[in-house]
């Protein structure tokens, strides 16, 4: 790896030695109960994982093309060359953003540039649903953690 520039997370001491995350970055993606697509620098869809194909309107017909062929509404396209155009010039952090892109469901979403060597080579976009979050917020703000430890937990909690 002399040759390349040394990842971030190699850098900052935040992956154990001699472990690529590449190694498992496939099932972490797919497998992550939140929306993920992967577009190119141009806009184009590359990847989708299944949540995203369960919960938004995401189709294998869509792989390899532009996702501005699927926006529904007018001013979405121009919004979205202007989030690019800010990751072109060099922004690094997210975009995020509230969206009701389906009528009815409001989805929470954050872009962020992928960045290989310093290049600009993508984006990825994270979708969360507004009403899920909501009820995890509710849920914690009655009962704290307890609500969540009796589900993990059914036969009580730890005595340690």
């Amino acid at each position: 790896m002399s040759s390349q520039v040394e990842l971030a997370e190699v850098a900052e001491s935040r992956i154990a030695t001699d472990w690529g995350l590449d190694q498992w970055a496939d099932r972490i993606l797919e497998q992550a109960g939140v929306g993920v697509t992967i577009l190119d620098c141009h806009g184009t869809v590359m990847y989708y994982n299944k949540w995203a194909s369960e919960h938004l309107d995401r189709k294998p017909e869509y792989i390899g093309n532009d996702v501005r062929k699927r926006h529904r509404r007018a001013v979405t396209n121009p919004r979205f060359d202007a989030m690019l155009r800010l990751f072109e010039e060099g922004r690094v952090e997210p975009v995020r953003y509230v969206a009701r892109p389906y009528g009815k469901t409001t989805i929470l979403v954050t872009v962020s540039p992928i960045r290989v060597n310093g290049e600009l080579v993508g984006f990825s976009q994270i979708v969360l649903l507004k009403d899920e979050v909501q009820e995890l917020c509710a849920r914690f703000d009655e009962s704290g953690r307890e609500s969540f430890e009796r589900e993990m937990l059914p036969n009580g909690l730890p005595t340690a």
